[in-house]
């Protein structure tokens, strides 16, 4: 019989919700998973507590009572970025097992003391959601990179771009010092390079932009996400309030073995509501991926007379695909990746082979270093080693 771990969510916004669902989902999904994730308790902020108390959730307003708790296993923080470093550390010092949304912290020094705080007590999982690896075809392209199916990689280029960004989308934290484009979507980028290819870049030159420096403030308080559904209501806008923080940011950048690359992001993108891909061009082929088109990896193989682009769907399960397929052609989405997410977290615990490796807090901390690296660089109007970012 499978172990049972309780589960505390601290945060009913949009991932505190889907996060929610996927626990209940991982042994539905997995008979065999060896541990069973049971909800236990949720913190919610006060913008939050309403919905949550409408949704059933025994939902506290005590933060440090919610992670102290003696009986919670296992702290899931799906707070505002700012809230991340605070909710960890005393996560890890009450000895929880911790699972946090992404970026992990607001710098790389936070993001290097947290790591530095967890690795401390290795019987601790430590864990980010970069949920994007819970994709199987995203398992597919790392497997054929690290078999060099294409040998050399010459040339990267990535991509998440949103539209929900314009005039009338009011302010919250996301337009905050804390929030921006880079943080929220890059972060993301960056970490879906290093997961397929293996590589971190080395050196990067960046730019980046605040096309719109201004945005209302909501009148009444609500989460994040009401706000931006509710963009363009008249009757909820208040006063003027400065973003402190990008919404679009540009990088190129070096990889080892002398490939290069492009980085982009921007929530100014009219038409593409959530697309995240890569292009991925090596000496002898080369692998492309995009979220529109999420079940599907396309892959060229210039060995081939044809010399087309073959799309391979991903979501069959078995020795070469990864994750529970209910059958070919029946499609994945995103709350099947988060339920992906949690299922590999259990196996970590449980010390089992896991499909593909988790995002663990050192990944994140890599993350914020060549985040901390491109405000640098655009900021001095320079190009800047990652090396000399700690």
């Amino acid at each position: 019989m499978a172990k049972t771990l309780n589960v505390s969510i601290l945060g009913y916004g949009m991932m505190g919700t889907v996060r929610a669902v996927a626990y209940e989902a991982v042994t539905r999904y997995y008979p065999s998973c060896p541990i069973k994730p049971t909800l236990y308790q949720a913190f919610t902020l006060e913008s939050e507590a309403a919905a949550a108390k409408e949704s059933g959730w025994d939902a506290k307003s005590d933060l440090d009572a919610v992670i102290k708790d003696s009986g919670c296993d296992y702290i899931d923080v799906c707070l505002p970025n700012a809230m991340h470093y605070d909710a960890v550390m005393k996560a890890i010092e009450a000895g929880k097992h911790v699972f946090c949304e992404k970026p992990l912290a607001v710098s790389a020094q936070q993001a290097r003391e947290m790591t530095e705080a967890v690795e401390k007590k290795p019987e601790l999982l430590n864990a980010v959601n970069f949920i994007y690896r819970r994709c199987p075809s995203n398992v597919y392209a790392r497997k054929l990179v690290k078999e060099n199916k294409f040998g050399k990689l010459i040339e990267a280029r990535s991509f998440y771009n949103q539209s929900w960004g314009g005039p009338d989308t009011p302010y919250s934290w996301r337009f905050g010092k804390t929030g921006g484009t880079l943080g929220d979507l890059g972060s993301h980028a960056l970490d879906m390079l290093y997961y397929v290819t293996g590589m971190r870049p080395i050196e990067l030159c960046a730019m980046q932009w605040t096309h719109i420096t201004e945005r209302w403030d909501p009148k009444t308080v609500g989460s994040d996400l009401a706000a931006r559904m509710n963009r363009g209501s008249d009757a909820n806008k208040g006063e003027k309030v400065k973003v402190e923080t990008d919404d679009a940011t540009r990088i190129m950048y070096t990889l080892p073995g002398g490939a290069i690359g492009s980085l982009e992001c921007t929530r100014n993108a009219w038409g593409t509501e959530n697309t995240h891909g890569y292009e991925l061009y090596f000496e002898n082929g080369a692998i492309r991926w995009c979220y529109d088109d999420v079940n599907y990896l396309s892959i060229y193989d210039a060995s081939k007379p044809e010399r087309g682009w073959a799309r391979v769907l991903t979501n069959r399960g078995g020795k070469d695909f990864a994750y529970q397929s209910f059958a070919d052609g029946h499609m994945y989405g995103y709350r099947d990746f988060t339920v992906n997410a949690c299922y590999e977290n259990m196996l970590k615990i449980a010390g089992a082979d896991e499909e593909a490796p988790v995002a663990t807090f050192r990944d994140a901390y890599d993350v914020e270093r060549t985040i901390d690296a491109v405000r640098t660089s655009w900021e001095n109007r320079t190009w800047v080693k990652l090396a000399d970012f700690t």
